[in-house]
């Protein structure tokens, strides 16, 4: 735990369990010395997407130290979700010493292998317990631990056999307090700078555009960096598009500002069969992956055009349509290789950005003639007007369902007026309010947005809120189901059960549930309460649920109203 500690991990979350003690006394001995923060969360599942969320906020590893048995097995889906969000986490499991495995022994697992697929590395010390580790592997082993976590951030998993006795007397836990080590053990103070440089490639290999005066769009999908790293990017981007006047189409989790110039907000609803056809012979840069729209995967398949796809150190395929030249290295060291080649753009005038903006605009207006703040609440306004309500220093993590997509459409460039989270990697769930909790335990206050099945999955999130410095408020959109699957292009028969087999409804009150937990809340039940609600949840001091009653099917018939009425108005004006 020093030796992590040492590193940079400041959050460690302990579950439950006998044989991972040693483990718990060593994180509780340098939380009393301010060393380490320490959570306990008896759900292991919901520990990890904790530990996930305060990773994803803040971009330094965080550790999950779990039991042996199906304690390992529940960390899975956090491990999933870290591998294909990149964010580093350590996930630390104790095991049973090789004498007890594959004989039948209580509660022996072949754990070592659960999280194998997922992590960037696994390790496990000696079977015969820790204790056999020398001072050396020791320090080669925190090496290779903190490189491999850091490197390509995402999830490392370290499984550790103790060899009896794993509970140490009151005398012991003393003398590990005032600081003893194994005689001639010393704990080394490692460097931040101790892992490998970044190899990075030369100019040559670098994909650049035939023509960079040629009109083209630049798309950023959901940030996948470093969050230190964010600022910097940025600036790159925005030099870049100051240089070629290439309109930006932006994901809510792309971390880019509202600021941003050439900013295209409501991109997603411009695209139809016209907008395919006509602009097919566009230069695309994209920006990280692909953001959760249909109606842009199927125009970026029809581009007869160079695509670039640049990820931040991810060198696997992020590319589904299979049509791009992907670049590992970061859009930043991909600008400033631009930059050195004696690439120039032209002073030309391009005529794609007018066009786009105009559009925007023509859009906008037509939401805000379709889409008031009064009466009922339904999921499109909420998503388009939210941000007003909400100050702008205040994160939102939207659930991966119909919040996100919701966002994309109908928000406008609102929606980068502040920094946005989310499930973008493997676009599940599970975990949502779990990983709420430990974004809210890095940032402070936090609004959550979710639906009412993604908050019962994990209503073990709500034993978090025990944790006053935890000041989270949840804005749950209860359209009692699955409501996003009436969004399905599904052709329903006479004898069907949709409610049965897609929504799901759950016979559950959301707001007792909560106040078993001890949380306050608000029924907000037409538009005019809910900056009231929002305030109330502000003013809090501690985390609060705020619920919303939408109705799905007329919600479902709306989206599609406002998609038809923006293609006929777009279609009308050319």
């Amino acid at each position: 735990m020093e030796g992590l500690q040492s590193r940079g991990m400041k959050t460690i979350v302990i579950c439950p369990g006998s044989r991972s003690a040693p483990l718990a006394c060593a994180a509780s001995f340098l939380a009393k010395k301010n060393a380490l923060e320490v959570q306990t969360c008896i759900d292991e599942r919901s520990a990890g997407f904790f530990a996930l969320g305060v990773s994803a906020a803040s971009s330094t590893p965080t550790a999950v130290i779990t039991t042996s048995g199906t304690a390992v097995a529940n960390l899975l889906p956090a491990a999933v979700e870290a591998d294909r969000s990149c964010h580093p986490i350590f996930f630390i499991s104790a095991d049973r010493p090789g004498r007890l495995k594959d004989c039948g022994a209580n509660q022996t697992v072949n754990q070592e292998e659960f999280l194998r697929p997922v992590s960037r590395y696994v390790f496990n010390t000696p079977l015969e317990g820790l204790h056999k580790i020398n001072q050396q592997q020791f320090i080669t082993l925190l090496s290779e631990l903190w490189l491999q976590v850091t490197k390509f951030p995402g999830p490392v998993h370290l499984n550790i056999p103790f060899e009896e006795p794993i509970h140490p007397s009151l005398n012991e836990q003393e003398d590990v307090f005032r600081g003893w080590h194994p005689e001639d053990f010393e704990i080394i103070q490692l460097q931040e700078k101790d892992s490998l440089p970044k190899i990075y490639p030369s100019l040559n290999k670098i994909p650049l555009f035939d023509d960079f005066n040629k009109e083209g769009i630049i798309i950023v999908g959901p940030w996948r960096g470093d969050e230190n790293r964010l600022g910097s990017y940025k600036t790159s981007l925005d030099l870049f598009q100051k240089m070629c006047d290439w309109p930006i189409f932006a994901d809510p989790l792309s971390g880019i500002d509202s600021s941003q110039r050439g900013l295209i907000g409501y991109w997603d609803l411009m695209i139809d069969d016209r907008f395919c056809h006509k602009y097919k012979s566009l230069q695309i840069l994209r920006l990280g992956p692909m953001p959760a729209s249909r109606g842009l995967e199927r125009w970026l398949a029809s581009i007869n055009s160079n695509q670039i796809l640049i990820s931040e150190g991810d060198s696997r395929n992020l590319d589904p349509l299979k049509v791009s030249s992907q670049f590992n290295a970061g859009f930043e060291y991909w600008y400033n290789q631009l930059i050195f080649s004696g690439n120039s753009f032209k002073p030309i005038e391009l005529k794609l950005i007018g066009e786009l903006l105009e559009k925007d605009r023509s859009i906008d207006n037509l939401l805000d003639k379709e889409l008031k703040l009064n009466g009922n609440i339904n999921e499109p306004t909420l998503a388009r007007f939210l941000s007003d309500v909400i100050p702008t220093s205040i994160p939102i993590m939207l659930s991966a369902s119909s919040p996100i997509r919701d966002w994309i459409t109908f928000a406008g460039m609102k929606t980068l007026s502040r920094r946005i989270f989310g499930f973008r990697g493997a676009s599940g769930i599970d975990g949502t309010l779990s990983m709420g909790m430990g974004l809210s335990n890095y940032l402070g206050k936090i609004i959550l947005v979710t639906g009412d099945l993604s908050l019962m999955h994990d209503s073990n999130g709500w034993l978090f809120a025990r944790d006053k410095k935890i000041k989270l408020i949840v804005l749950l959109i209860d359209n009692f189901g699955g409501g996003i699957f009436h969004q399905l292009p599904l052709k329903l028969g006479k004898n069907s059960d949709f409610e049965k087999y897609f929504t799901m409804p759950q016979l559950f009150d959301p707001l007792t549930l909560a106040s078993s937990f001890g949380i306050s809340y608000r029924q907000v039940s037409c538009f005019e309460d809910l900056e009231f609600a929002i305030e109330w949840g502000l003013s809090s001091s501690n985390t609060v649920l705020i619920r919303v009653v939408t109705d799905s099917l007329s919600d479902s018939a709306l989206r599609t109203h406002l998609r038809d009425s923006a293609h006929y108005l777009l279609d009308k004006r050319s």
